[in-house]
């Protein structure tokens, strides 16, 4: 079966047609592999579970079948085709609304697991459908080798999955939106109705599932446009060189790319009217309340906070942010190739033109739909999502070209060569699913290799994270005795509680344990939650949830007594009663996170300074400090009650020339601005090394408290980085050097 596979994606000649119409069933084959690898990882274990869609698709479908067809309109988005898949799927399963006396209600806080898995379960199978649709429109646009190995990415691309995997609309629109736009194009190569037709049936499934599907408005305008030119070119060619005449005049050709345009638009509108209940009974305001909704929140950014090289905003994260996306976002695979097919098609001589202004207009829709996104203020990552698929064709693309051009090459196995183009081919697509089967079902925790791996892309920009790691989380406190007594606070409550045993609460709430996704921990959240993250985040967790070796969700006691108790006394009543360490392992790079418990003996007259520095155990080097009033100056000593229980964080970070060792903590007190130190006393009457004194009391040396110990290791090497690095440009010269041979 293989060695089939792989001849029949490394011939197209007529023999090989011939022979291949005895095994009629490959091709269905075919079909049937890329629905499965496109269905199976979407399908097999939702772990994103935003619940605003739940509840919007339980009430619209409840809507419906009451016959109050305008109150369907729920989001400027709309979402209507995720409503309709994921409300049916809900209702079949027995999950209506509550029915109360202020109108029918949904408990976000009813979602479970199982119902969720529901909710996804037709969206996984329309895009898995509609991915294998454009593979069958690919082998009419390309040869079988490039359209199998660009479904296959397709398929396999892990950002596409991760949001295919929730009950949201992005992953729907983004299969609607590119097979549209590849229906388009075969209309364009074979100018057949049907075609257009198809094509604009599905840009109205997008413009009603979200509105940046109004990208394709314009982008059928080009195509067509585009067509219309090549039509013309090619007879005036023909008609001047004399080799044939023109088969259609240009009036002709004029009035069948209007009439094209027309029917495109006609198809759109009446798939948009039919399937929006809304439209059926107020058009006017259903289009206006959506629209112009939609129109105001391009200029209006994210109101969540958005994490972005090291900080977390709200507000516009500017151009950069989606060109961080592209980097991190698209395997290695998909981008080497992804180049490797612009780099045929801008320099290779022998590519037919019509090859050439396929993948131009491929090209296009990603370069354009990027700018679109670029230009609005509403930015985050999986707004770019549309655009993705374009960009794994174009990968397809330039593998089977690359594979063909391999085989090309001399060789004195003339027989193997007719395997070697599908060989390359099928090997390009098994590494591509040995970059991503691994992560299932997380498999938004990809981050490409080319651009740094999982630990630079997470230190670098956001997904929209959904909880990935909090079910790990839940089923380790699900082992405790007693799980079901107790409660634990988290950001995504809604998450969580499908299945955590006990109750689950907010983080600004009490709760015998608190759970923290990285999302929440990097971008942060509202003031009182923040406090409580920020508190944490300086303790070591009591369990650490790591992904592909990246720290995803954290697991703390509720408790405030600190981690490491202590017990001195600075000279003005100043005790230091103890200390957290979030790690006392650290790479170069990182930061390196502590809090100090202060606690007031007397009333202070005077503000001093806190100091906490970080020194080299050999040569005892300043390597990192942080001087400040306490809490960065929010808590000055001379406003501490007596009594009272001082929390102060420092964040300490560690420069990428540190070499490995051991180092050195010490803390203590100044007065500003003359830099004095205060004296401190051990008051269990040991040295800070532990060594017993003689007295009670003893002066510690240098008027500071030593800490524990911090070691600061090499960083985690990532082989995977450099060789995909290396490989990426042994291609790309590769080819560079193919091309100008065979030109020369």
């Amino acid at each position: 079966m293989t060695g089939l596979v792989v001849g029949v994606l490394g011939r197209n000649d007529v023999r090989w047609k011939v022979r291949m119409n005895r095994h009629w069933w490959v091709k269905p084959a075919l079909v049937l592999v890329v629905f499965l690898v496109a269905f199976l990882p979407r399908a097999i274990y939702p772990v994103s579970r935003p619940s605003q869609w739940y509840i919007r698709s339980v009430m619209f479908v409840d809507r419906v079948a009451h016959g109050e067809w305008g109150e369907t309109v729920y989001s400027e988005h709309p979402g209507v085709t995720t409503m309709w898949l994921s409300g049916l799927a809900l209702r079949l399963a027995g999950v209506t609304p509550e029915q109360r006396p202020d109108g029918p209600y949904v408990d976000p806080g009813s979602l479970t697991a199982r119902e969720s898995a529901i909710g996804v379960l037709p969206l996984a199978l329309a895009i898995a459908t509609l991915i294998t649709l454009s593979y069958l429109l690919l082998e009419r646009l390309f040869d079988r080798a490039a359209a199998f190995g660009a479904a296959m990415l397709v398929a396999l691309d892990p950002f596409f999955i991760s949001n295919s995997k929730l009950l949201h609309v992005d992953g729907l629109l983004s299969a609607m939106m590119y097979t549209s736009a590849l229906a388009l194009l075969v209309f364009v190569r074979e100018r057949r109705w049907r075609w257009i037709i198809l094509s604009s049936a599905l840009a109205g499934l997008a413009l009603l599932t979200k509105s940046p599907a109004l990208f394709l408005l314009p982008y059928t305008a080009l195509c067509l446009g585009i067509g219309l030119v090549a039509d013309r070119w090619l007879s005036w060619k023909a008609g001047r060189l004399g080799t044939a005449r023109p088969s259609v005049t240009a009036r002709a050709t004029w009035l069948r790319t209007i009439r094209a345009g027309l029917i495109w638009l006609a198809v759109a509108a009446c798939a948009y009217c039919v399937l929006f209940p809304a439209m059926w009974v107020a058009p006017a305001d259903t289009l206006r309340s959506v629209y112009e909704e939609a129109a105001l929140r391009i200029s209006w950014a994210h109101p969540n906070p958005i994490y972005f090289l090291g900080q977390s905003f709200i507000g516009d994260p500017g151009p950069t942010y989606y060109l961080y996306t592209w980097a991190f976002k698209t395997t290695s695979v998909v981008s080497m190739f992804a180049v490797l097919a612009l780099l045929y098609t801008v320099l290779d001589k022998s590519l037919l033109g019509r090859r050439r202004a396929t993948i131009g207009l491929i090209f296009g829709f990603v370069f354009f739909f990027t700018l679109q996104m670029i230009i609005g203020a509403k930015k985050m990552p999986r707004y770019l999502l549309p655009a993705f698929p374009m960009v794994d064709i174009l990968a397809g693309v330039g593998l089977a070209q690359w594979a063909d051009r391999i085989s090309n090459l001399p060789s004195p196995f003339s027989n193997l060569s007719r395997r070697i183009p599908g060989g390359l081919v099928l090997a390009g697509i098994l590494v591509q699913a040995a970059l991503i089967l691994p992560r299932h079902p997380y498999y938004d925790t990809y981050f490409s290799e080319l651009a740094g791996g999982a630990r630079a892309g997470i230190s670098a920009i956001s997904t929209q994270w959904q909880g990935e790691g909090l079910d790990i989380a839940a089923r380790v406190l699900n082992g405790l005795p007693g799980a079901d007594q107790q409660t634990v606070g988290s950001h995504k409550s809604v998450f969580f509680r499908q299945y955590f045993a006990g109750q689950t609460v907010g983080v600004d709430e009490p709760a015998d344990w608190y759970v923290f996704s990285v999302g929440n921990v990097l971008e942060g959240g509202d003031k009182e939650e923040q406090k409580v993250v920020d508190f944490y985040r300086h303790r070591q967790a009591w369990e650490t949830v790591l992904l592909g070796g990246i720290p995803y969700a954290w697991v703390y006691r509720a408790d405030a007594v600190p981690q490491n108790p202590l017990s001195f006394t600075f000279e003005t009543g100043i005790r230091l009663i103890g200390y957290d360490l979030a790690s006392s392992l650290v790479y170069p790079g990182q930061t390196l996170r502590l809090q100090l418990h202060w606690q007031a003996l007397e009333l202070q007259d005077e503000d001093y300074v806190v100091f906490v520095h970080l020194l080299s155990g050999a040569d005892g080097r300043m390597v990192a400090q942080q001087d400040n009033p306490p809490v960065q100056g929010k808590k000055p000593t001379s406003q501490w009650k007596l009594g009272q229980v001082i929390v102060d964080p420092y964040d300490l970070h560690i420069p990428l020339d540190t070499p490995p060792g051991e180092y050195l903590l010490e803390v203590g007190l100044y007065r500003w601005p003359d830099v004095s130190r205060l004296t401190v006393r051990d008051d269990d009457g040991r040295h800070s090394d532990g060594a017993l004194s003689e007295e009670d009391g003893v002066l510690l040396p240098d008027d500071r408290v030593m800490l524990n110990p911090v070691y600061v290791e090499r960083s985690p090497s990532s082989p995977g980085v450099w060789i995909a690095r290396v490989v990426a440009l042994v291609l790309v010269l590769g080819a560079g050097v193919d091309l100008v041979r065979r030109d020369g």
